[in-house]
């Protein structure tokens, strides 16, 4: 959903890619360092080398990842530009399941990645291609190069199916032994973002108006918590008894926890708050 509202926000006409990637930068190279930290604290002699690495693999915790793949679009978007605008516009859907089965599905099946080397790993371990249908959906739709007329119930019916094709499709990899069959890079995967995309896209164009108070609280913390919560699970996990409170108990407290570390941050750092995403 925040690479389809990115998508959906972006327009080729006022494309200023720094402007963006400045945003988030900053607090990625801060917060690379602090979760770099956290997991090699023992081997100081080697955390300069191991910042690097992760930094240019956005590897030094599993939120950086999207950071690499927001980039990468924020980048694209004049060739995005000319894919919708062209007469071809709609193959652009079928980038990311291309993507899924050449570089994850395929491999996966074949054992390929043990002799295809690092490079390839890295490769698709930071590609931004296996989520294009997302920010690209935004795109056509944010620009008036599609328009959706398909219903609510419509969309609801097809999350239902795409859900039941998971399953079907998780536990086909699982027989195969690909411990990871819950990834979100699965094209079943995909066709449920889709359904939900729209789901949340009639709902911001409803004629109906919505005020939530903690909605609106959690919005305005959310580039906060995204990056920070991790860490701060970390910690609470060592807490006494924090392990044994269940869900949805302990998202809960972990959400409001950071909220409150959140609002003590930017009492203490002012202005320069926003370059550690407080």
């Amino acid at each position: 959903l925040f690479l389809f509202l990115s998508g959906l926000l972006s327009h080729a006409e006022n494309w200023n890619p720094w402007k963006r990637i400045k945003k988030v930068i900053v607090p990625y190279v801060i917060w690379s360092f602090i979760y770099c930290c956290s997991k090699n604290y023992n081997n100081l002699s080697a955390l300069p080398m191991i910042f690097v690495r992760d930094l240019f693999t956005a590897k030094s915790a599993a939120i950086m990842y999207y950071i690499f793949v927001y980039c990468q679009f924020t980048l694209l978007i004049p060739l995005i530009d000319k894919l919708a605008k062209s007469k071809y516009k709609y193959l652009g859907f079928i980038i990311a399941p291309l993507e899924i089965i050449l570089l994850r599905t395929i491999p996966q099946m074949t054992n390929w990645y043990s002799t295809s080397g690092y490079a390839m790993e890295i490769i698709k371990l930071v590609s931004c291609l296996g989520w294009f249908t997302y920010f690209y959906l935004g795109y056509l739709i944010g620009n008036q190069y599609v328009s959706i007329k398909s219903s609510t119930k419509t969309w609801v019916g097809l999350l239902v199916l795409s859900i039941l094709l998971q399953f079907a499709e998780g536990y086909w990899q699982y027989s195969k032994g690909i411990v990871n069959c819950g990834t979100q890079l699965k094209i079943s995967t995909i066709f449920s973002g889709v359904c939900y995309a729209m789901l949340a896209y009639r709902f911001i164009h409803s004629e109906k108006a919505y005020t939530n108070g903690v909605l609106k609280l959690l919005g305005d913390y959310s580039f906060g918590i995204y990056f920070s919560h991790l860490a701060l699970m970390s910690v609470l996990y060592r807490v006494p008894y924090f392990t044994s409170i269940v869900y949805p108990f302990n998202a809960v407290i972990v959400i409001a926890v950071n909220i409150g570390c959140i609002y003590i941050g930017r009492k203490i750092f002012g202005k320069y708050s926003k370059y550690i995403a407080l």
